[in-house]
């Protein structure tokens, strides 16, 4: 899939020593600190996550984690359901980035992991979008499970724990950053 030389110098470089000094700030923050009225910890989640929107989705977006910060449960489904009612639209990446803040064994579903993967998001005037974005992420989900049986996850796991020992990091969200930050 990747090339583990790439890889070995993209974790190398000071955007990706930024990118993971940011998601740490942010899962050690998580549960200390009221989210939804934390400035700091809003930018850098907003800074991470590439979170445009406007004032008052940014606001519902912190309430909702906040409310549901320490629910490790929560569903890609509840969470997308909730972030697409407040504008009207289909917010697959946000949904995803907030479960994966909450509980950070799940995935991240965005252009990068898609266009790594081989996989489209659904069309955007399909009247099944909802549904077909749920089985978008559960294929992705799918596709993590059994990633974690090949030698290729094994050889991205230690090569980051090497550059960044005791980081706090699922392996999950490791793919992730590899996944993320690859050209």
């Amino acid at each position: 899939m990747l090339d583990i030389d790439k890889i070995n110098e993209t974790m190398q470089k000071s955007r990706f020593i930024k990118m993971v000094a940011r998601y740490q700030h942010l899962i050690s923050n998580l549960h200390v600190i009221d989210i939804s009225k934390c400035e700091t910890f809003q930018r850098t989640y907003n800074c991470f996550f590439q979170l445009r929107r406007n004032e008052n989705y940014r606001r519902q977006h912190f309430e909702f984690m906040e409310a549901n910060k320490f629910n490790k449960q929560i569903s890609f489904k509840i969470i997308l359901n909730h972030l697409s009612n407040i504008q009207n639209t289909v917010e697959a990446s946000f949904a995803s980035k907030m479960l994966s803040i909450i509980n950070p064994d799940m995935p991240v579903l965005d252009s990068k992991v898609l266009q790594k993967l081989s996989l489209k998001k659904p069309s955007p005037i399909s009247p099944k979008k909802i549904d077909e974005t749920i089985q978008l992420y559960d294929k992705i989900c799918d596709w993590y499970k059994a990633f974690k049986n090949t030698n290729q996850y094994t050889q991205w796991i230690k090569l980051f724990n090497q550059h960044f020992p005791n980081s706090g990091i699922s392996d999950v969200k490791k793919i992730d950053f590899v996944l993320w930050q690859l050209d």
